[in-house]
């Protein structure tokens, strides 16, 4: 092989390498943005979870809250259930409770938990008999915490 050749040969090959990279960056670019866009969210419920129920939230950020406990990403629906949680305000706690209520279908495992671990914080009697149908749930972490959870509401939970 010609020098010439030995050239072409290289520069064709680096050239379709390099063609083959090119056409999978769009797919690398949307895991990129997907990550980019949990952690634009991360960012904004991050302090409403650091309140703790230090005081109640605002109109804006029951809003924000109400959005992200639907938001497609079940990670952000489990931090808006955390922040939820603390609330102090008896409007905001009883609120907190129904979407609390609703996730318990959620079907991320992580969702059941962290509504679970609402209802039990905001000693929510009123949530029992929604709970009830989790002590047959399928994720053995979630069944644990439904018996836990009915256990702190005052209900004797039989093996």
């Amino acid at each position: 092989m010609t020098k010439r050749l030995w050239l072409l040969f290289v520069i064709t090959t680096v050239g379709l390498i390099s063609v083959g990279l090119f056409l999978r960056l769009p797919k690398m670019t949307s895991l990129t943005d997907e990550g980019t866009v949990y952690l634009a969210k991360r960012e904004q419920i991050r302090p409403l979870q650091q309140l703790k129920g230090k005081r109640p939230f605002t109109e804006e950020e029951m809003k924000l809250l109400r959005q992200f406990a639907q938001d497609p990403d079940f990670r952000i629906r489990v931090r808006a259930l955390s922040a939820l949680s603390y609330t102090p305000d008896p409007k905001q706690r009883e609120e907190a409770i129904q979407i609390a209520i609703k996730s318990l279908n959620d079907p991320w495992s992580s969702v059941r938990d962290r509504a679970l671990r609402l209802l039990a914080r905001q000693n929510a009697k009123e949530a029992v008999p929604y709970i009830i149908p989790l002590l047959k749930d399928p994720n053995e972490y979630v069944l644990e915490r439904a018996k836990k959870t009915l256990e702190q509401l005052g209900y004797k939970v039989s093996e």
